[in-house]
């Protein structure tokens, strides 16, 4: 059964690409390899929130993965994921996040094609006269 899941995760397109992605987006899905763990965050509860840079095709992102299955993922581990959502982490920093709702499968390790560049939890947002966000022009 895993196996003809991991296969319908490998040809099924994602909804979003890293760098479509925008704040407050939700219900996004995403194939990702997970380049490199920047940290763990302890909270008051008890809870750790583990943060990967993330990557696909067309750019990399910050991704918090909370509890037990932060713990188990390292980097070159490629994931598909689910009913994830994005958000400005103190209104700079464009992150993913995984919540009660989401679902996060290993599929695979190391052979993905990705880009680094751009780094979307390093871009500039802005909010239009409607309060949709869109990416700041330099």
């Amino acid at each position: 059964m895993a196996s003809g899941l991991h296969y319908k995760l490998w040809n099924t397109t994602p909804t979003h690409s890293i760098s479509s992605i925008t704040p407050n987006d939700k219900n996004i899905e995403v194939r990702v390899i997970l380049l490199e763990k920047i940290s763990n965050i302890e909270l008051k509860s008890g809870d750790v929130i583990h943060q990967f840079l993330v990557a696909d095709h067309s750019g990399s992102i910050k991704c918090n993965f909370f509890g037990d299955i932060g713990s188990q993922l390292k980097s070159g581990d490629i994931v598909h994921m689910s009913n994830i959502f994005a958000t400005l982490y103190k209104e700079t920093t464009l992150t993913l996040y995984t919540g009660k709702r989401s679902k996060v499968y290993k599929i695979g390790e190391f052979f993905m094609r990705f880009l680094e560049e751009p780094n979307m939890s390093e871009t500039e947002w802005e909010k239009d006269a409607k309060g949709l966000f869109y990416l700041k022009q330099r």
